[in-house]
């Protein structure tokens, strides 16, 4: 008898599901059997990092003239800059912020654009460095973004309703050339908004979803239109877009928005009743979304839990990685070139031929538990698998199985229980025989089995379990 992990669907109940019941600290990847499991790197810090000074509030990684990057992060009352020895210095204290209030980032061109509704809106020469300085005229706004040449202030503080646009390739000018501005009757306060290529961004409230399509022609610059209503994004942070495809988080779970397929509930009957059972109602706000282009992986960090909950966009499954941090991006090694590598090379613990030292990319990123600099570049992951409830027409005694996967050093437990109602009892873990089979003892009408690699394994495939042998058993 065989049994695959299968897609991980927490959502689904039922023994011979064909589900994993988990699969944590793993990567997803196609297998013989349709799906199979790889290992997921481990979140390092940084050595020498400095904390930022609190709770990340914002954070963006800008784009030099030289090539190079300015990792940029707000607190709530401070906007720091990281260093290419990964030490925060200010760019700016004495903000006021309040609570929960995140500062929203955007470049456009030298500058970093910086909002929120009590410290106004400002702008930081990347290239020249100096002061963050308001910018006349713009508006005070919840969160900024940039589509079309056009800089677009989303929940202005004297009405969370309307956004503004600025001229045409100026961030200075609100009022001519091009500028503009709406404010909806419906749909609530806006949350935010993110570009879509081909011409289109998308805005989001709190319960609409408007589409915001640009004509290059005639005196409209751009016309809006709603395409959902009823449904918004909980939080800025829970927005990530990536090369014409946005993610968020709904208060009903997640969702994936196109331009060409719309709006589809990914999270439907998959993960969204788990992720309700994971994360409080009041805290689906503190969720942040991140993209790792690389992987092909929409990352969302869950509050409170230290726990990442996963999504693969190609083959459009879920799962989830056991790790602690206080924000994810798309984050940069500041001022790291060919030229720095030599003292740079001790301060991550990547390979020689990483990512990081390819020109400076962008990579998938996060601040540790600690607020410190972080990548993930480590060793695996703890991984855990565990199969499908299996039910068996008659009581049986399970001897052996044999995992198909390559971690010499994996354990193997086995789950038995004599009915569907009854939770199963666990037995001690069992290893791998020389030949790869694991020697199993337990009794039961229903049977699980689970597959723990140990983290810094060397492994590079888990898809589940193979010959599975029993000792038949009397009718119960």
């Amino acid at each position: 008898m065989k049994v695959a992990y299968g897609e991980w669907k927490p959502d689904v109940g039922g023994p011979n599901s064909g589900v994993a019941t988990t699969a944590d600290g793993v990567l997803p990847q196609a297998s013989a059997t349709g799906l199979g499991y790889g290992p997921a790197a481990a979140l390092v810090t940084a050595t020498g990092a400095e904390a930022l000074s609190g709770e990340p509030k914002g954070m963006i990684s800008a784009l030099k003239a030289d090539g190079s990057y300015a990792v940029i992060a707000a607190t709530e009352t401070t906007i720091e800059m990281m260093d290419s020895s990964y030490q925060w210095s200010d760019i700016e204290t004495g903000r006021t912020g309040v609570g929960e209030l995140d500062t929203s980032f955007a470049q456009f061109g030298k500058y970093v654009l910086n909002t929120n509704t009590v410290d106004g809106f400002k702008a930081y020469d990347v290239d020249a460095g100096g002061a963050n300085s308001a910018v006349s005229g713009a508006p005070a706004a919840r969160q900024v973004f940039v589509t079309n040449n056009l800089v677009v202030a989303c929940g202005i503080s004297t009405n969370n309703r309307r956004m503004q646009s600025s001229a045409i390739g100026d961030h200075t000018n609100w009022t001519t050339q091009g500028a503009d501005g709406v404010t909806f009757p419906d749909g609530g306060a806006l949350i935010g908004g993110r570009d879509m290529k081909s011409g289109a961004a998308v805005l989001f409230q709190e319960n609409a979803i408007r589409l915001m399509q640009f004509s290059g022609a005639g005196a409209t610059l751009y016309t809006i239109t709603k395409v959902a209503d009823g449904r918004g994004a909980v939080s800025d942070r829970a927005i990530v877009a990536f090369d014409g495809m946005c993610f968020f988080v709904a208060t009903d779970g997640i969702y994936k928005l196109t331009l060409g397929g719309g709006l589809e509930p990914i999270g439907a009957e998959k993960v969204n009743r788990w992720l309700a059972g994971q994360v409080s109602a009041s805290d689906y706000s503190k969720i942040v979304a991140a993209v790792d282009p690389f992987q092909k992986v929409v990352w969302f960090q869950l509050p409170n839990i230290g726990k990442l909950l996963g999504y693969d966009w190609q083959l459009n499954v879920f799962f989830t990685a056991t790790v602690s941090s206080t924000y994810l991006s798309r984050i940069a090694t500041p001022g790291i070139s060919i030229d720095s590598v030599s003292d740079a090379i001790d301060d991550v613990d990547l390979a020689i031929d990483s990512r990081l030292w390819s020109g400076g990319g962008l990579l998938f990123g996060a601040l540790d538990s600690a607020y410190k600099f972080a990548t993930f570049s480590g060793a695996a992951l703890e991984a855990t698998l565990q199969t499908c409830d299996t039910a068996l027409p008659q009581s049986a005694m399970v001897n052996w199985c044999t995992p198909d996967s390559d971690a010499s050093g994996s354990l193997v437990y086995l789950g038995v229980s004599d009915n569907r109602h009854t939770a199963m009892t666990w037995k001690s873990a069992a290893t791998k025989a020389t030949s790869g089979r694991v020697g199993l003892r337990g009794r039961g009408k229903m049977f699980a089995l689970k597959e723990v690699i140990p983290a810094g394994s060397d492994w590079t495939f888990a898809n589940g379990m193979d010959d599975i042998e029993f000792s038949a058993g009397g009718l119960r």
